[in-house]
């Protein structure tokens, strides 16, 4: 390791141990350093460029090697967190009902996590990905798919009665969980320049491709899942006959990403996931969401304050 690898690697520890970044998922620090060097640029300047840290070189270099300090920090703990995920957390059994062909578990998990460090190579992948690393790791599919089963209604009839899964309710929240973990497959593909910058939305078309290149990188995943983590990435509002694991996917990686842990709540204020809900009702046709399901899942997170 070089001086100057050194000194970025001193500088970005000492950022990584914030205490305000402690309850923070592993790419949610990330985006948050990431933010700080932006906003505060002009005031770390001089003090990255002098003779202290990274003299004679330009804030395009200094910042470049930051990045590359920090992601490669950031990918220490990120990595075996996935791979917990996929290992731990996630029975790829359900896959059998959907292709009824039985194919090794180790081998899905081993080919999925090699696809994963592909995502994760991407600054875009990564982003969208940190939502759904949360999501899993904070087990809200789990709860939210409890309620639906419990409750028996739009999102239950979608799943059993529309989608037609034949299956648990545990196998629905394994589809959902390696749905969400796909989903970012679009930037491993192309760019972001093949969906909206904003609302992150895609045309079906490309979706059509990134499906066709995804069933041929890893040919042991089924259709219907590759379907409904690539299509997560669609608008309801444009595609009436979305798969409703592909909603639920879209809704709860979105709401992951800004989810923290610990967040504490002032006296009458509303639960944060109640809160974004709330929120994402007001927008749903921008960003492409079932409003039904958003209403259902925040009646859900009303009932639990969650």
């Amino acid at each position: 390791m070089s001086q100057e690898e050194e000194k970025a690697k001193l500088f970005v520890t000492r950022l990584l141990s914030n205490p305000t970044l402690l309850t923070l998922n592993p790419l949610q620090k990330e985006d948050q350093i990431m933010s700080f060097m932006e906003i505060n640029a002009d005031q770390l300047k001089p003090t990255l460029s002098s003779n202290a840290f990274f003299p004679g070189q330009s804030w395009f270099n200094i910042h470049n090697l930051l990045v590359k300090t920090l992601r490669l920090l950031i990918d220490e703990s990120l990595i075996p967190g996935i791979q917990r995920q996929l290992y731990d957390k996630i029975d790829f059994r359900f896959i059998s009902i959907l292709r009824q062909q039985n194919w090794p578990q180790e081998k899905i998990k081993e080919e999925v996590l090699n696809f994963i460090k592909n995502i994760i190579s991407s600054p875009d992948g990564r982003r969208d990905f940190s939502g759904s690393y949360n999501a899993i790791s904070r087990q809200i599919v789990d709860k939210y798919i409890n309620s639906i089963f419990d409750d028996h209604s739009y999102i239950h009839f979608e799943l059993t009665k529309v989608q037609r899964l034949k299956m648990s309710k545990e196998e629905v929240k394994d589809m959902i969980n390696t749905s969400l973990l796909l989903r970012p497959a679009i930037y491993v593909f192309s760019s972001s320049m093949n969906k909206d910058s904003s609302s992150g939305i895609i045309t079906q078309n490309f979706a059509e491709k990134v499906e066709e290149s995804l069933i041929k990188k890893i040919p042991s995943l089924p259709g219907p899942l590759v379907k409904s983590a690539i299509r997560s990435n669609l608008s309801f509002e444009d595609h009436k006959y979305l798969q409703a694991t592909a909603r639920l996917t879209s809704i709860i990686n979105s709401m992951a990403r800004s989810f923290k842990a610990d967040m504490k709540i002032d006296r009458g204020a509303s639960s944060p996931e109640k809160s974004w809900f709330s929120i994402a009702r007001k927008n749903y046709k921008y960003f492409g969401w079932d409003i039904k399901m958003l209403d259902e899942l925040f009646r859900f997170s009303a009932e639990n304050n969650w």
